[in-house]
């Protein structure tokens, strides 16, 4: 009984929602709605319950546990409880290899596809422009003495141009997108190059000097 009224309930859920849709219709579906989520969510507490106590009575110790057994294409209980110790570590092993076999084909093409990037200016540059940008402009802020103001925007990136060195190993970015205010209250343009480890995801060095890249 419950299953059927936690299945008419999640029905009855969507249902709402696509009435919710329609405006003249959105109060009703609101308040009836809610309703049918807190019937449907209390349905599927008592229905889970109800499952775990028909296992429970036929001998396991709960719904996954009897679940487990049929999966063994084990159906008496007793026998499972001398068994299930085994066939749970046999398929706890077999999820780690196919895991681990996973993990490595992902890795090798991960390595192929990397090899193939970084051969290519662009796509090895803005590979990892992103987190270059994320970690140098902290740095670029630090040389301030006083206030300082980005001036980079959605079409004029903070780090415009980039030099790829010692075969890919490391990037510098550089750019000018920031003014610094120096002693005197002067705004100044400043022009700075971050050298980013592109193996370690790191910066190596910041350097910041006043006026703008030429063309």
């Amino acid at each position: 009984m419950w299953i059927g009224i936690t299945i008419l309930g999640i029905l009855y859920v969507l249902a709402m929602v696509f009435l919710a849709l329609f405006k003249r219709c959105r109060k009703f579906a609101l308040w009836t709605g809610l309703v049918a989520v807190a019937v449907t969510l209390t349905s599927m507490t008592v229905t889970g319950s109800q499952i775990n106590a028909d296992a429970r009575a036929a001998g396991y110790d709960s719904a996954d546990d009897q679940r487990d057994a049929q999966r063994a294409g084990i159906t008496d209980p007793a026998m499972w409880r001398t068994q299930r110790e085994a066939y749970l570590r046999t398929w706890a092993g077999e999820k780690k290899q196919k895991e681990a076999a996973a993990k490595a084909t992902k890795d090798q093409e991960s390595a192929q596809a990397d090899a193939i990037c970084s051969k290519d200016f662009n796509c090895w540059s803005n590979k990892f422009n992103r987190a270059a940008t994320k970690a140098c402009a902290p740095q670029v802020e630090r040389a301030a003495k006083n206030n300082f103001e980005w001036t980079d925007s959605f079409t004029s990136p903070k780090f415009p141009r980039a030099v790829i060195n010692s075969n890919g190993a490391s990037i510098t970015y550089v750019g000018d997108a920031i003014k610094m205010q120096n002693g005197f209250g002067a705004w100044i343009i400043m022009t700075y190059e971050c050298d980013f480890n592109t193996i370690a995801g790191s910066v190596v060095a910041v350097r910041v000097n006043p006026g703008q890249l030429t063309e």
